[in-house]
């Protein structure tokens, strides 16, 4: 029964990011570059939507197991970083869940 209660958790917290991210944002960085929120997350947002932790995706970003064109720095939001919205199939082995 857990299983089913786990699946049903993670469906509705990817609704709740999709409905989230359906409001999209596009942010001009310094550079001339727009980015569109509904391809790129925060940290966070990419752990709760790929299942995994903060701390591991630092790691990946540390690591470069994500790659340095799909991680960006707003300097102007405090350095807050943003990950490309996709799955990286180097750091997908890494995944908790």
């Amino acid at each position: 029964m857990k299983r089913k209660s786990d699946q049903t958790d993670r469906a509705a917290l990817l609704r709740d990011i999709e409905e989230k991210t359906a409001a999209t944002l596009k942010v001009i960085t310094p550079l001339g570059f727009v980015m569109d929120t509904a391809e790129w997350l925060t940290i966070a947002n990419y752990a709760k939507k790929y299942c995994t932790t903060t701390h591991v995706v630092t790691n990946w970003i540390r690591r470069g197991l994500i790659p340095e064109e799909c991680v960006y720095t707003l300097s102007a939001l405090n350095d807050l970083r943003m990950v490309k919205d996709q799955v990286y199939k180097n750091a997908n082995l890494e995944v908790v869940g």
